[in-house]
């Protein structure tokens, strides 16, 4: 579960200051463009391109066309997704700069939320099994950074 939910479900925060706080999240996220000129997988004339396309298709993604365009493929994507989500503000700066909580209240909910979500020991000890990765696992995390994605 998301902090953001947590906070909600649990009556700290309203469903509307949620929504406002996701809105300051999204509004500030860096394009996948800036990030793809960083990370030296596009040049500035190839986003150029696909800023050019994506103006005839406002509702296609910027990486999706340039999938299409066969200007980077899906993994490139996918990285670039999961550098845009690490770099995304925390939820809880943002509800302490809409002063929906104190700094003091965001430390106990975050104590509180981990306590909540730990797994217990019987879990994490992995001494006589080996882990095996199920290839579903890494479908379900590539779909939930590109449903978050959607979401931002």
């Amino acid at each position: 579960m998301h902090f953001g939910l947590y906070l909600k479900n649990k009556g700290v925060i309203t469903r509307a200051q949620l929504v406002d706080a996701i809105e300051v999240q999204c509004a500030k996220l860096v394009p996948i463009g800036q990030l793809a000129l960083e990370e030296g997988i596009l040049s500035a004339r190839s986003i150029f391109d696909v800023l050019q396309v994506q103006r005839q298709y406002p509702n296609e993604m910027f990486g999706e066309l340039a999938i299409e365009m066969g200007l980077m493929n899906r993994d490139q994507l996918m990285r670039l997704l999961m550098i845009q989500g690490d770099r995304k503000r925390p939820i809880g700066d943002i509800l302490i700069a809409n002063r929906v909580l104190t700094k003091e209240q965001l430390a106990d909910e975050m104590r509180a939320f981990r306590r909540a979500h730990q797994r217990p020991e019987a879990a994490n000890s992995m001494s006589a099994t080996r882990f095996v990765p199920s290839p579903r696992a890494s479908v379900t995390s590539q779909h939930r950074v590109a449903e978050a994605a959607t979401l931002a």
